[in-house]
């Protein structure tokens, strides 16, 4: 099992969260592993402890209006199905508040935000529903233009 999983980890694609950011010399990326130390907050009478070393892979993407604490995520305008894929796509106009992404890993809790870039205007998602991680289809490509 351990292996197999190891397997398609290392097969996954490393997703590109921003190809065309208006000529940004430096892409914004969720990058498609994140490397985390969890651990109890507190013992648990009777029991020890194990960790696994499963790859906390990327799992889930948000897009915000504002920082994401401020809890104001924004849904797709638009989703499509293709090929046996389905692309969300979120539109972001100009100007006003800026908009920010949270990127979540699997089996963590871990989330990385980032503001995007001024020149994003638009953001789509294909997922493979016909895959999961953590019970969500899996994220095939983010292009953000």
């Amino acid at each position: 099992m351990m292996s197999q999983l190891s397997s398609i980890a290392k097969s996954l694609p490393i997703l590109i969260l921003c190809a065309e950011c208006g000529g940004a010399a430096d892409p914004i990326q969720c990058p498609p592993v994140v490397e985390v130390r969890q651990q109890m907050a507190a013992p648990v009478a009777g029991w020890s402890v194990a960790m696994d070393d499963l790859p906390h892979r990327l799992a889930g993407i948000t897009f915000f209006d504002g920082k994401p604490e401020e809890k104001a995520s924004l849904a797709p305008d638009s989703e499509t199905k293709a090929a046996g894929k389905s692309v969300s796509t979120w539109n972001f106009g100009s100007g006003g508040r800026p908009v920010w992404v949270a990127c979540r890993y699997a089996w963590t809790t871990v989330t990385l935000t980032r503001e995007l870039p001024k020149p994003v205007r638009s953001c789509a998602v294909t997922y493979n529903p016909w895959q999961s991680l953590a019970g969500l289809a899996l994220i095939e490509k983010i292009d953000c233009k």
